[in-house]
């Protein structure tokens, strides 16, 4: 219960403010080792998966880490939320059940969260639009096998262009910070989530 609380914090991280679209940083062009999200113990790949894969795919890869995270972030907001807190009325009304089932219950039942996944999914579009545009054939064609998964040189992982706040830091070193921040309280959230909803599986109760 303690974790399960501790991550209704990280979303606030979650507001990290984007990075310039007009060209690769300079934090983007440095080695992997001295990317943002390297702490608190340093660089960390045991098993070598960066190994010999050019900036543009780990760029992707990165990118598909933070949009993880931030959906694992407001994940574990929700998944208390909804156990401890109940709308009378409206689309949600009268769900009262432990959030991993909370899918089977009416009106979710009646393919709403189908519609809520897919109003959602259009959003994907954003990163879309950031990947290295194909030759004619698509993804099959062997002309296009470089390209695949690959993030635009100018373009900076998990920025989607989004900060009505205005929380974008000034500096390079203070956006890698919260950079760094926003990363592994993503990380914490994608743990804290599956432990969570383990723990459901097993127990069939709510947190």
């Amino acid at each position: 219960m303690k974790l399960a609380l501790a991550l209704t914090l990280a979303p606030v991280a979650a507001f990290q403010a984007p990075a310039p679209a007009k060209s690769a940083s300079a934090l983007s062009a440095a080695p992997i080792e001295q990317w943002a999200g390297n702490g608190p113990f340093g660089f960390f790949d045991p098993l070598g998966l960066s190994n010999g894969i050019e900036e543009q795919r780990l760029q992707f890869y990165r990118e598909a880490e933070i949009k993880h995270g931030r959906v694992a972030m407001l994940a574990s907001v929700g998944f208390l939320f909804q156990e401890h807190f109940h709308f009378e009325s409206g689309p949600f009304g009268g769900i009262d059940s432990p959030s991993y089932v909370s899918f089977e219950q009416p009106p979710l039942a009646g393919g709403l969260w189908f519609g809520l996944a897919l109003m959602a999914g259009n959003v994907e579009y954003l990163s879309v639009e950031t990947f290295e545009p194909l030759l004619e054939g698509g993804i099959i064609a062997e002309q296009n096998e470089d390209k695949l998964f690959r993030i635009k040189a100018d373009h900076k992982a998990g920025d989607l262009g989004f900060d009505p706040l205005g929380l974008k830091p000034t500096s390079e070193a203070e956006l890698k910070t919260m950079a760094s921040k926003e990363l592994n309280n993503g990380r914490l959230a994608m743990i804290g989530m599956a432990g969570m909803v383990a723990q459901e599986l097993v127990t069939h109760a709510k947190i």
